[in-house]
């Protein structure tokens, strides 16, 4: 048994996998890790997505059936210093505290700190100063209105919306593809683009798209981590992971 004072900090995320094949779900996780500073170790444990189109009502009933603490519980006995629940739609799509349900629901289980993507999202945005985005996403056309009437409720202007409307499969879209999406949804007058779905992996390709756009490019998983870590009491900062991760930038309570 390692000595609890020798102890790697350790991030528990409980993510959604709609890939249900190990070396598709391992990319996803391996995404996760990419925003993980030196030292700090990451474990996962999946909830399944079942065979059903990513509409509203799906994931309502992910967000609602009891899979997600379930995970939590099961990550537990590894002893995780804090929870990051990797999902953006189904911390959003129930509407304002609806990700603040889950992460609450998922302390209760395990008495340790959480966050969701959506609750970082939104921190991340405040923290630095964005008051207007544009936005690029998978999603079908209920979850992006979904999606941008959440960051509206919180204060955020939504100048620009691109989505791939894909009714599965969401984690497996090539990074290129939606870096372009991601780079056409961008207007000159939004503060920041952001990329929901923590299935997209953009974290490679952060620095020169932010390079090329001049201003923050933010993504589900990136933002995601950077709030977890904080919870932990760990500075995010990262060369290569974007503005977020270039140092002091802190969330607000």
């Amino acid at each position: 048994m390692t000595d609890p004072v020798d102890r790697k900090p350790l991030l528990g995320a409980v993510y959604p996998d709609d890939a249900w094949v190990d070396v598709e779900a391992d990319a996803v996780v391996d995404e996760f890790r990419r925003f993980m500073p030196p030292g700090v170790r990451l474990m996962s444990s999946a909830t399944p997505i079942r065979d059903k189109e990513a509409h509203v009502p799906a994931g309502i009933e992910l967000a609602e059936n009891g899979d997600i603490e379930e995970s939590a519980r099961r990550l537990s006995k590894y002893d995780p210093d804090c929870y990051a629940y990797y999902c953006t739609t189904i911390s959003f799509v129930r509407g304002v505290g609806g990700d603040l349900d889950i992460s609450d629901r998922i302390t209760r289980m395990t008495g340790k700190p959480a966050t969701t993507t959506s609750t970082a999202m939104i921190r991340a945005f405040k923290s630095l100063g964005i008051s207007s985005v544009t936005l690029a996403s998978p999603y079908m056309p209920d979850v992006e209105r979904r999606f941008i009437q959440f960051i509206q409720d919180h204060g955020i202007r939504v100048l620009n919306s691109l989505a791939l409307n894909l009714p599965k499969d969401h984690s497996i879209v090539p990074p290129e593809r939606i870096r372009r999406l991601a780079e056409t949804s961008n207007v000159g007058e939004s503060d920041a683009v952001f990329v929901g779905c923590t299935g997209q992996k953009l974290a490679l390709h952060l620095e020169e798209m932010e390079a090329g756009l001049g201003k923050p490019v933010l993504t589900a998983n990136q933002v995601t981590s950077w709030h977890a870590l904080q919870l932990m009491g760990i500075e995010p900062c990262l060369e290569g992971r974007g503005r977020l991760f270039a140092g002091g930038v802190l969330a607000g309570d």
